[in-house]
């Protein structure tokens, strides 16, 4: 009984301690105390969780009153972080924690398109936050002594660190938007760039124009094997040019695709066609040599069989259909003299 008793004793002076603890972090000793703005946060936090709870509507009034709320707790991380032990050797790191809190903010309110702006902002916010603190922090009285403090050759070197780093951020996101935006570069020979490492060498048919000469294929295989080989090479180039329009959409539709022009020469005989599927890139290239993605086609036609109606599978009718083989993709240098003698068979 003893022994519960004491166990008890126990627990509850731990949790008065823990309360006496907390006490000491939420109240401060002063009213202007970071702790008043880690009260204030809270408050508001719960203020707008209490006016979202009775009013699901008011929306715009929960956001500001929520942007206020993270506002306030940024100043109280900012402030707290500015003396020991987040100041080390004399470097205090509240500058780069405060524009980190800014720039959250940031990211969360602007659009999902500019989202990387608040990213690339992060140093130049920091090291104007840095400015000021180093203004506020000066003791020197004089005002024009005070703004000298931001010429000292230290600072000026932070500047330029902080904007150098933002500039390479901005260098990142710029590059991935053209990767993005033009997948096809990023294929690329770039053993020769300053900037950009790439760890694993792509195949060619990683290349978007090799994609979209393989579902071409595909869709030329599905149309043919269905009907007779009736089109005259002027219909049979249009519906190439459709067939290329409608693939590039399945795969999304990406600036780069303008840049991708399509040419079929065509040569017809007794047999059939055959088709060369040229994909001309005409966009920036690492090299300065030009080239073109290529697929070699041979189409004829061979017996197929067609139900319909009510006629079972073994009753089908058996017709002519076209029959479609091509080569794998490659890649070749551009020979304007080549390409001029292709034009001529059609």
């Amino acid at each position: 009984m003893k022994e519960i008793f004491q166990g008890l004793v126990g627990l509850f002076k731990g949790i008065g301690d823990f309360l006496k603890n907390l006490q000491k972090l939420l109240i401060p000793q002063q009213i202007w105390h970071w702790q008043t703005f880690l009260l204030l946060s809270i408050s508001l936090l719960l203020l707008s969780l209490i006016i979202d709870g009775i009013d699901s509507n008011k929306k715009a009034e929960v956001d500001l009153i929520s942007i206020l709320s993270w506002l306030c707790l940024t100043f109280a991380v900012g402030w707290l972080t500015n003396q020991k032990p987040f100041v080390i050797r004399g470097i205090s790191l509240s500058p780069w924690i405060t524009g980190g809190f800014v720039c959250f903010l940031l990211y969360e309110k602007i659009e999902s398109s500019l989202k990387y702006v608040a990213i690339v902002s992060w140093p130049i916010i920091s090291v104007c936050i840095a400015g000021i603190i180093l203004v506020l922090n000066s003791d020197a009285e004089a005002k024009e002594q005070k703004v000298s403090a931001l010429a000292k050759p230290g600072f000026v070197i932070l500047i330029l660190v902080n904007f150098l780093i933002s500039c390479w951020l901005g260098l990142y996101f710029m590059v991935q938007f053209m990767v993005l935006q033009y997948p096809t570069m990023g294929e690329d020979d770039l053993s020769k760039s300053t900037f950009v490492y790439r760890f694993i060498n792509p195949s060619i048919n990683e290349y978007r124009g090799a994609k979209i000469l393989n579902l071409m294929e595909a869709e030329l295989k599905t149309d043919l094997g269905s009907q007779k080989l009736g089109l005259s090479v002027p219909k049979m180039k249009l519906r190439l040019q459709s067939i290329k329009d409608e693939v590039t959409q399945e795969i999304s539709k990406v600036k780069e695709d303008d840049f991708w022009e399509l040419q079929t020469p065509i040569v017809a005989n007794q047999s059939g066609y055959e088709l060369e599927l040229h994909l001309i890139w005409q966009g920036p290239t690492a090299k300065d040599d030009s080239y073109y993605l290529s697929k070699s086609c041979k189409i004829g036609e061979k017996v197929g069989q067609q139900s319909s109606g009510s006629t079972s599978i073994n009753e089908a009718v058996p017709i002519i259909v076209g029959d479609i083989e091509c080569d794998s993709v490659q890649k070749k240098p551009v020979n304007l003299d080549g390409q001029q003698e292709d034009l001529k068979k059609i």
